[in-house]
């Protein structure tokens, strides 16, 4: 066998006899795959399909990805389909990821601003979301991206405007006001509660309340067994108290009319669209009335707990709390009533 030259490394053959053209390049990929210093037809089947006929780039992008998966141990130099790791838990299908790991949660935060800005507006719009947003939009990538942020913005914005709103209201009482810390755990403990305990319980009631579907009935089966599943629901009641961070600033306004107009307002527009996003769900529902109430309910009290816990304070509050108020001075009559009965033991004790 003569030793090819450097003319010979790169060139191109043509056979009228149908087969395909052949580049010969000093791979080691390639040599492995056939055995020689020739590579295998272009045109063949397998990852040598992907590539065009006698583009010396492709072949070049080809041999670099093989060598890869070689080194990297997920295939062979030959050019064979990646192997599935033994650690993967796989038998033949795709990689399943261990929730210990962090690859695991970060399907639940695939989504970009653009995203997180339109489920917010959204969730505090009315009529603004599709018919489908439930099951189209929230259903096929629900995240906990948005509710997570919003939630620790929620207690950070309640337990800061409810100090400041505490100050403002002892500012002209002489008392020595100070910090609550404790409103953050126990905005901390209200809001992750509500958050992550009434969509559990909501999910299992659409599943228990789930209508029986007729056979016989032709009309979208599919449809009337739908229920959301509970990172669906978690991630809309996460989106859901983003409209509770304006709110809770303008609650530092003492004005008690005004507070309650946006307690009503806040929990009316949070609370429609949620009832609208559920339609879905709701309709599949033998208990559908109930749970409109419940939910709405549900948002109203969580709307009046904020307002009333940690912005309202009681007219002796700051005393309570505080240094003890000063003894009120005795009236003259109780003074010279007592001085008489001093000078009258003095006298007793002289004789």
């Amino acid at each position: 066998m003569e030793t090819p030259t450097a003319d010979d490394l790169l060139q191109f053959r043509d056979y009228s006899g149908g087969a395909p053209a052949q580049i010969n390049v000093n791979s080691p990929t390639h040599g492995g795959s056939s055995g020689g210093g020739s590579i295998g037809s272009i045109g063949g089947g397998g990852a040598n399909a992907q590539r065009q006929r006698g583009d010396p780039l492709a072949d070049l992008i080809y041999d670099m990805t093989t060598s890869a998966q070689g080194f990297s141990g997920g295939g062979s130099p030959g050019g064979s389909q990646p192997q599935s790791s033994p650690q993967d838990g796989s038998g033949g299908g795709g990689a399943r990821l261990s929730f210990l790991t962090i690859e695991y949660y970060q399907q639940f935060f695939n989504v970009d601003t653009y995203m997180v800005l339109e489920r917010i507006a959204n969730s505090m719009i009315p009529k603004r979301a599709a018919g489908n947003y439930l099951r189209m939009n929230i259903g096929e990538n629900p995240d906990l991206y948005g509710p997570f942020w919003i939630t620790v913005t929620l207690i950070f914005s309640i337990a800061i405007s409810g100090n400041i709103a505490s100050y403002l209201h002892h500012a002209n009482d002489g008392y020595l006001w100070h910090y609550n810390f404790h409103l953050v755990s126990y905005a901390a403990t209200c809001i992750f509660l509500y958050a992550n305990i009434l969509p559990a319980v909501l999910w299992a009631l659409f599943k228990y309340s789930l209508k029986p579907v007729d056979a016989a009935d032709a009309i979208e089966t599919e449809s009337a067994s739908y229920t959301p599943s509970l990172l669906s629901l978690m991630c809309i009641y996460g989106y859901s108290l983003a409209i509770y961070i304006p709110v809770s600033i303008l609650w530092v306004i003492n004005v008690s009319l005004l507070q309650w107009i946006l307690v009503i307002t806040a929990a009316l527009l949070s609370g429609t669209v949620l009832i609208a996003v559920l339609t879905p769900a709701l309709r599949n529902s033998q208990f559908s009335l109930f749970l409109i109430i419940g939910i709405l309910s549900a948002h109203v009290v969580l709307a009046a707990g904020f307002l009333l816990y940690f912005f309202h304070n009681p007219p002796d509050s700051g005393l309570a709390a505080g240094a003890p108020a000063p003894a009120s001075p005795a009236p003259p009559a109780a003074l010279k009533v007592t001085e008489a009965i001093l000078t009258a033991a003095n006298g007793n004790q002289s004789h």
